[in-house]
């Protein structure tokens, strides 16, 4: 093969690498077009859902802020138990385990643009590899996330006052996005902290 085919393929290869780049990142949304005044409410587009034969559940979330790139992986574990947090309430809840896990340097810069939004100043170099919560549904079934939204309450449990955070993550398959929504401002400092690496 002559060196200038050689060339013309090669840049071939380099062209279309760098529109898929392009097309994926047009895709993705600004994590901070969705908020509302007061709160840092965050948006991502999810670019995988993955149902796994023992019940749990990935989902790869993406977004962009400033031009870059962020990415986290939404797990739900097996084995959601339905209830009802009141019994004068026509609302069928289901209780679970959710974690936040890390995808590498995408997952780092969302911590670390986290922590610059909630302006807790705790500089966080990583996100943990994963940080498990304790999960309520508040409206849809998290074992069926195809069939409508989810609404989900987290809870970080800690034995410690100032560890303990709470925050909501809603899941829209079919419109192909996931929310990490804020209870309380006075949770802010307690969620960087779970979510960084010690």
């Amino acid at each position: 093969m002559k060196a200038s085919t050689v060339s013309l393929v090669m840049a071939i290869f380099l062209f279309v690498g760098g529109c898929h780049q392009l097309s994926t990142q047009n895709r993705l949304v600004e994590i901070t077009s969705e908020a509302e005044e007061g709160f840092h409410d965050l948006v991502l587009s999810i670019e995988d859902h993955k149902k796994l034969s023992d019940g749990s559940q990935t989902i790869l979330a993406s977004g962009l802020y400033k031009g870059r790139k962020v990415s986290v992986e939404f797990y739900l574990a097996p084995g959601w138990r339905s209830g009802t947090l009141d019994p004068d309430v026509p609302l069928t809840t289901f209780r679970g385990t959710v974690s936040y896990r890390s995808v590498g340097a995408e997952s780092d810069l969302l911590l670390q643009v986290i922590d610059e939004l909630y302006g807790t100043k705790q500089a966080p170099k990583a996100m943990n590899k994963a940080t498990e919560f304790t999960a309520i549904s508040l409206g849809g079934d998290p074992r069926e996330l195809t069939k409508e939204p989810v609404k989900i309450k987290l809870f970080f449990d800690s034995n410690v006052e100032d560890e303990y955070a709470e925050l909501f993550t809603n899941i829209d398959l079919q419109a192909r996005k996931l929310y990490i929504r804020e209870k309380d401002e006075e949770y802010r400092p307690a969620i960087v902290r779970a979510l960084q690496a010690h």
